[in-house]
C-alpha cells in the first residue's frame, strides 16, 4: 500500500473527496468536446494513476497506463487491495460518455451497481435536457438493487455541455452527486470550465 503517513492520504472511499480531486484536475486534461476517445483515455487515466499513487492495483484497458500491462477487470477501471491482487475491490467505475441515451447511461450503471465494492463511481454525459431522469433512473437502479451493502457509496459524475447558448467559459458543467447503498442521494458540487 501507500508509503505516505496516513494522516495525508485523502479518504478515497469518500465520493465527496474523489469528485474534488477529479474537478482540481479536471482543467489540465485539456479536453476538446467531442472526441470521446481522448476523453475516455484521460478520465480513465486520472482514476488509474490515482489509484496507483496510493498503492492499489489497477485494472483498467490497456495502454491508459503507460508502461505498464494492465488489463480490465469486470468493469472500465477497479483498484483492488489486499493481500492479494482480488483479495477486494477498493473502487469500481464505470464510463459512458459517447451514449448520451438513458438506457445506456443505465446499462452501463448497472455494472457498477453489480459489484461489491467500498466506492462505485459511474462517469456519463446525459443530454443537458434529461440530467434530472438520467439521476432518477440510476437512483432507481440502486434502491431496488439487491443486496444492499450499508458500506459503499456512488459517485455519479455527469458531464453536461451547456452549448452555444452559455458562455464559452462556462459551458461545459461537471456535477457531482454521492449517493448511498439505499438510493439516497445528494449533490455534492456543481462546476463549470471552458468548453
Amino acid at each position: 500500500m501507500c508509503k505516505l503517513p496516513k494522516e495525508m492520504i485523502p479518504n478515497l472511499r469518500s465520493p465527496k473527496v474523489l469528485f474534488g480531486l477529479f474537478t482540481e484536475e479536471f482543467p489540465r486534461l485539456n479536453l476538446e468536446w467531442g472526441n470521446w476517445t481522448e476523453w475516455t483515455n484521460k478520465l480513465l487515466g486520472f482514476f488509474a494513476k490515482l489509484g496507483k499513487k496510493y498503492g492499489y492495483y489497477v485494472y483498467t484497458r490497456p495502454g491508459i497506463l503507460q508502461k505498464e500491462e494492465t488489463s480490465e477487470y469486470l468493469v472500465d477501471l477497479c483498484w483492488t487491495a489486499g493481500f492479494k491482487r482480488h483479495a477486494w475491490v477498493e473502487l469500481a467505475l464505470e464510463e459512458e460518455i459517447s451514449y448520451y441515451d438513458i438506457e445506456s447511461i443505465t446499462d452501463d450503471f448497472a455494472k457498477v451497481v453489480d459489484l461489491k465494492a467500498y466506492t462505485k463511481v459511474g462517469i456519463f454525459a446525459p443530454r443537458l435536457a434529461e440530467r434530472e431522469e438520467v439521476l432518477r433512473s440510476l437512483k432507481d437502479l440502486i434502491t431496488y438493487s439487491e443486496p444492499k451493502i450499508p458500506n459503499e457509496r456512488y459517485l455519479v459524475i455527469l458531464i453536461l455541455n451547456h452549448g452555444k447558448r452559455e458562455k464559452e467559459t462556462r459551458r461545459i458543467e461537471i456535477a457531482g452527486y454521492e449517493i448511498d447503498y439505499l438510493g439516497d442521494s445528494m449533490e455534492i458540487k456543481s462546476v463549470r470550465f471552458p468548453g
